[in-house]
């Protein structure tokens, strides 16, 4: 039987009807919870609340960086995609290219609103809420900005933020367009400072703009950071940061009783305020051809041979290895012979005979020239690396440098061979060849130095304290003890350190009324003129501060950075109420008038043995 045409017809219009009519079924009603779930999550999106980043401290309470509202532009990829205008207009409106916008997108979620701008100026913002209502996604939110309130003292410190790489996303807790420490201990202590997250659930309408927040157990408050105060005292900070000023260097200053840093300032330094927001490419540019590489930190990454302030070393070594006695002495006409030529002391004249505190006392290079070649490699390295050179002191800073101690594998790798020479050995003795230091770790060693031995990790981070528990979590470090040396040995050296101060080389970094000990270095420098060292502790019976200072080819040792030195110290025990500039100025000028009387008495004496020798002289010719 044939069927007819006009059944064929029916046929072909029930089939697909009915087929659509079991699909609207299906979706309506059978899969009706299903879509329903969709449809609310495409009208309820999750909103981001950025956390208050810690503020920061110095010792004494005075706020060091805190922050301020700012504004940050976000885009809803989906949204934006609405309307080909979107992206275009907001380019413009930031000052940027639609690719550098786009860029963003690339780790971002299609209904996740992604950060495209931070910071944006108010006619920028101003512009684009006109013209709101034509551009889907946009949203700006109020967001803290870092503001440092001292520019330039604290920059090599506190170190940079900038917003997170590709890199850093990786493997990482990190979102994009997060703001995130670069150095210092902005990076170091990121995480603590950095806070948690909150998160909400909003409800948005067909333009992305919010409607309604939305009750749920996903919601969350954002945690702040914790708050955290530095070692660092400001004012000593600010005021070395003044006594480096014009200069290229370095000043670190210790608490010899717990570690704590109390300065730590690298010059030359730049203004961190100008990394808190978008760095325009002149300041950039500038900063990256200053010949005098001002985001250096020299304190921590620069390494310098150490000069004669190594000498203590070569001291330590022979004493305790029992290779000489404190009272063996040399000769020291002002050159030590060796092959066909000669090393010479700085001073040209000689010191003639002198023992170890008195080499010490006038920094004699022939006596210690002797000293490196009776103490041997060995003892020399194994000793420098027991007073913590050639590692890094683990300070919260990045990229410290570890320095440089040469030891027998090293010159064998170096030259291929056993024997160091003697003009090595005493090279090395006097802080210069390979031996390299940063000025922090001879801050550290100088605190081992004034502890006889003991001595703690040099640490920035004082206290870190909860904004909402108040819970406070302070640092506190094991003292770590070198036992090896005896206590005759550390009387020795010390009593040298002493007389450098009391009358030696160093007597510049002296401060009235308060004994301290110390010693001078001028490490001969291929490309230029010397460096310029000091290290020293005071007081001297009870150590309170250990301070380092090195600057570039600056010349001599005594004659540069050890008056610094004693300018920084009489600060210091001036806050601590151990030391009065009145009273100093006025016994500086009561000596001045007794040297001024002296003066005249001696003209006077002079002057009658004149006429004297004038009158027998008449006497004699009658």
């Amino acid at each position: 039987m044939s069927i007819s045409r006009k059944t064929v017809f029916y046929i072909l219009i029930i089939i697909p009807f009915l087929t659509l009519s079991t699909g609207f079924f299906n979706l309506q009603v059978l899969q009706e919870s299903v879509y329903r779930q969709k449809s609310r999550q495409n009208s309820v999106k999750i909103e981001m609340q950025t956390p208050v980043r810690g503020l920061i401290y110095d010792r004494n309470g005075i706020l060091i960086a805190d922050n301020r509202p700012a504004f940050s532009l976000y885009l809803v990829p989906a949204e934006a995609a609405k309307s080909p205008d979107v992206i275009p207009f907001v380019a413009n409106a930031l000052g940027m290219t639609e690719k550098e916008i786009r860029r963003n997108f690339r780790h971002s979620r299609r209904f996740q609103p992604v950060k495209v701008a931070r910071y944006v100026d108010q006619r920028a913002l101003t512009l684009i809420q006109e013209n709101k209502a034509n551009l889907p996604g946009v949203e700006w939110r109020v967001e803290p900005r870092r503001n440092y309130n001292f520019r330039r003292s604290f920059s090599h410190v506190l170190g940079t933020l900038g917003e997170v790489t590709e890199k850093e996303l990786e493997g990482s807790s990190y979102e994009q367009g997060d703001i995130v420490g670069k150095k210092g201990v902005e990076r170091v202590l990121d995480e603590r400072l950095r806070g948690k997250k909150g998160y909400k659930l909003v409800k948005v309408d067909a333009l992305g703009r919010t409607v309604d927040e939305i009750p749920s157990e996903k919601n969350s408050f954002p945690y702040p950071g914790q708050d955290l105060f530095l070692t660092i005292d400001s004012r000593l900070q600010v005021y070395a940061d003044s006594l480096l000023d014009g200069k290229i260097g370095a000043l670190v200053a210790i608490d010899t009783r717990s570690g704590e840093i109390l300065t730590l300032v690298s010059n030359p330094n730049f203004d961190i305020n100008n990394f808190t927001g978008v760095i325009s490419p002149e300041i950039w540019k500038g900063l990256l051809n200053d010949a005098r590489k001002p985001m250096f930190d020299r304190a921590s990454q620069a390494t310098y041979p150490p000069g004669s302030t190594y000498k203590m070393i070569a001291s330590l070594a022979a004493l305790n290895e029992n290779l000489v006695t404190p009272q063996w002495s040399a000769y020291c006409p002002g050159y030590w012979p060796w092959g066909r030529g000669a090393m010479r002391c700085w001073n040209a004249a000689g010191h003639g005979d002198v023992d170890m505190v008195g080499a010490l006392r006038g920094s004699c290079n022939v006596y210690f020239y002797y000293l490196g070649n009776k103490v041997g490699i060995d003892a020399m390295s194994e000793y420098s690396k027991m007073m913590g050179f050639g590692k890094a002191t683990g300070v919260e800073l990045t990229s410290e440098r570890s320095g440089s101690v040469p030891d027998r594998a090293f010159y064998e790798k170096a030259y291929g061979k056993v024997n160091v020479s003697k003009g090595q050995l005493a090279n090395i003795a006097i802080g210069q060849g390979e031996v390299l230091s940063t000025p922090l770790q001879m801050a550290q060693f100088t605190m081992i130095l004034a502890n006889r031995g003991t001595y703690y990790p040099p640490h920035l981070s004082r206290e870190l304290v909860d904004k909402v528990t108040l819970e406070k979590q302070r640092t506190k470090l094991s003292p770590r003890k070198i036992d090896k040396i005896s206590p005759e040995v550390w009387d020795v050296v010390l009593e040298g350190m002493r007389q450098v101060v009391a009358g030696g080389t160093g007597w510049r970094a002296g401060v009235w009324k308060i004994d301290s000990a110390g010693k001078t270095g001028t490490a001969q420098n291929p490309h230029g003129q010397p460096h310029s060292w000091y290290m020293g502790f005071a007081p001297y019976e009870d150590p309170e501060v250990a301070i380092t200072i090195v600057l570039e080819n600056g010349g001599s040792g005594g004659a540069v950075a050890a008056p610094i030195a004693g300018q920084f110290l009489r600060r210091y025990f001036a806050y601590e109420g151990k030391f009065d500039y009145a009273e100093e100025r006025e016994m500086q000028r009561i000596l001045e008038k007794r040297r001024r009387e002296q003066k005249l008495r001696d003209n006077l004496r002079q002057l009658q043995q004149d006429v004297q020798i004038g009158v027998d002289s008449t006497v004699s010719i009658r």
